[in-house]
């Protein structure tokens, strides 16, 4: 058993403090997690507790980070992960902050997918948000079914070429071009071609 003989707060964080036991520190803690458990100076904590205590100031700490770090966008599983890892938060405590963030709505790549495939299908290809989408982490079975379910790429593909060809003229080699940029751009082969052909086609009945 040992004993709380100072709590500190801390000089870069005024939420955290530092726990010492018997005049040696201990452990960074949060202080809702010093007040919620009763700690202070006098307290006598034996092994078991403190490691529980720690754990729970852990989980809290995260938990406070990940949701600082989701309230001006959405992030992905994989993105929370990762951030928290590089906050040096243990695989257990991450496991545990990400199901409670699952559990209130808080991580949902499949939402996240589609919200990110909406705000960029009017200047980009499908191929292009679905690659994206990856190296955000999310599942290819979540990415296929989001990109079969999302409206077609005509609309997109059409704005872009138009912007490309603005003050050019559609000719032989600045077709080429223009397709090949569609191309870069994420847009499948048959959608760069139709959208080309029906500029033409405009352009001669105009």
């Amino acid at each position: 058993m040992k004993t709380v003989t100072a709590i500190v707060e801390q000089k870069k964080d005024k939420k955290r403090v530092n726990v010492y036991l018997d005049g040696e520190f201990c452990c960074g803690m949060d202080l809702f997690t010093l007040m919620s458990e009763r700690i202070k100076v006098g307290t006598e904590i034996d092994e078991k507790r403190l490691e529980e205590v720690v754990a729970q100031s852990e989980y809290s700490s995260a938990l406070d980070k990940a949701l600082g770090y989701i309230s001006k966008t959405m992030r992905t599983k994989v993105q929370l992960i990762t951030y928290l890892k590089g906050k040096n938060y243990d695989g257990k405590t991450i496991a545990k902050v990400i199901d409670k963030l699952f559990e209130y709505g808080y991580v949902d790549d499949e939402l996240y997918a589609k919200r990110f495939a909406a705000e960029k299908k009017l200047s980009k290809g499908k191929r292009a948000i679905a690659y994206e989408l990856k190296t955000k982490g999310v599942d290819e079975k979540i990415i296929d079914k989001v990109m079969d379910e999302a409206e077609s790429e005509d609309e997109g593909c059409m704005r872009v070429a138009v912007k490309y060809l603005k003050g050019r003229e559609l000719d032989y080699e600045t077709r080429g071009k223009c397709y090949r940029y569609l191309l870069s751009k994420g847009f499948s082969y048959d959608t760069a071609k139709e959208t080309l052909d029906k500029i033409k086609k405009d352009d001669e009945d105009y």
